[in-house]
């Protein structure tokens, strides 16, 4: 009877762990399928990673001896720059074709060693210098677009995997949230449904057509001495012993909580107080102790079932029962 106790009150309790249970394996799940998320993007962010970083590395290049060029980078670079200049492709054989032309033409017209021919060779000498300059830094310039172009391409790299990051760490904290919130209320409809199947057994047992005492409440005859005695015969006591099973007592559902509109109207030989009262959700009255009163007093009378409290009337009002023998002697 036990074992039925435990299934009949724990049923929705087990079937609440069951679901929970199934909520913590979806949790798991969703957990792995995130780390694998995660480890895929990391491991495509690796591998395209390289390109941009080559492309960086190169155009970093380009865009230090720009810097050079325009003197960014100190004395070191302008010397640097210089060099590069001095040493560009074509330079050099252009400059000394148009040296060679300038003094073909002086020594043609006769002004060769004059001071025009000098101011010519440098007029020529500085108007080149420009030019391969200027077709320098043009050279130069892809480098510093491509640098821009690496470094926003590696930002959105990562800006990427941090977005999608973010995305698979949301969508973990949801189903979190989610399971944990159905793992509460998995508790929680146990709970309710624990309490709901003890009012049920109460209530229909009530409405069955018998006392949990035993026998429903009636008015003493008139000039009647004593308390009214509860008997233990109903259906439904039957039924709290049965319910008792192996403990081998007839105990009834008599906790204070499944009570209204309690009155006292007496006491047992003992002391005992005796009360007047209708169970929850049943408008008859009745008679009988208060579970709460006998557990503090008598606690051997008194056992647990789902929650609420029952006692053995037998063992309960045994003292009593021996004084009213004894006065009846007497």
């Amino acid at each position: 009877m036990a074992n039925f106790l435990s299934d009949l009150f724990g049923g929705a309790g087990n079937a609440a762990q069951a679901q929970q249970q199934a909520m913590m394996q979806g949790l798991g799940a969703s957990q792995n399928n995130a780390n694998s998320a995660l480890n895929a993007l990391q491991t495509t962010t690796n591998q395209a990673l390289p390109y941009f970083q080559s492309n960086w590395n190169t155009a970093q290049g380009g865009v230090s001896r720009l810097e050079d060029l325009l003197g960014l980078n100190g004395p070191a670079g302008s010397q640097n720059a210089q060099a590069a200049l001095a040493t560009m492709p074509g330079y050099q054989f252009t400059l000394g074709q148009g040296n060679n032309a300038i003094n073909a033409a002086a020594a043609a017209n006769g002004t060769l060693g004059s001071g025009n021919q000098a101011l010519a060779l440098q007029k020529y000498g500085q108007g080149l210098a420009q030019q391969n300059y200027g077709n320098y830094v043009n050279q130069l310039m892809p480098f510093l677009n491509l640098s821009s172009n690496t470094a926003g391409g590696i930002g959105n790299l990562y800006s990427n995997l941090g977005a999608n990051e973010a995305g698979v760490y949301n969508n973990l904290n949801k189903n979190e949230l989610d399971l944990i919130s159905g793992y509460g209320n998995a508790q929680a409809n146990a709970d309710i449904a624990n309490q709901g199947l003890g009012q049920s057994l109460l209530g229909n047992g009530l409405r069955a057509g018998a006392s949990l005492l035993g026998t429903p409440y009636s008015t003493s005859p008139v000039g009647a001495t004593g308390p009214v005695q509860p008997k233990s015969t109903s259906l439904l006591s039957q039924l709290a012993s049965g319910l008792a099973g192996g403990i081998g007592s007839l105990f009834t559902f008599s906790d204070e909580r499944l009570k209204e509109d309690i009155e006292p109207v007496g006491e047992l030989f003992d002391g005992s107080k005796i009360y007047r009262y209708n169970y929850k959700g049943d408008d008859r009255t009745h008679i009988g102790l208060l579970a709460q009163e006998v557990a503090e007093t008598k606690p051997e009378a008194v056992a647990d079932f789902g929650g609420f409290l029952a006692v053995d009337y037998g063992k309960a009002t045994d003292y009593a029962s021996e004084l009213a023998g004894f006065l009846e002697d007497a």
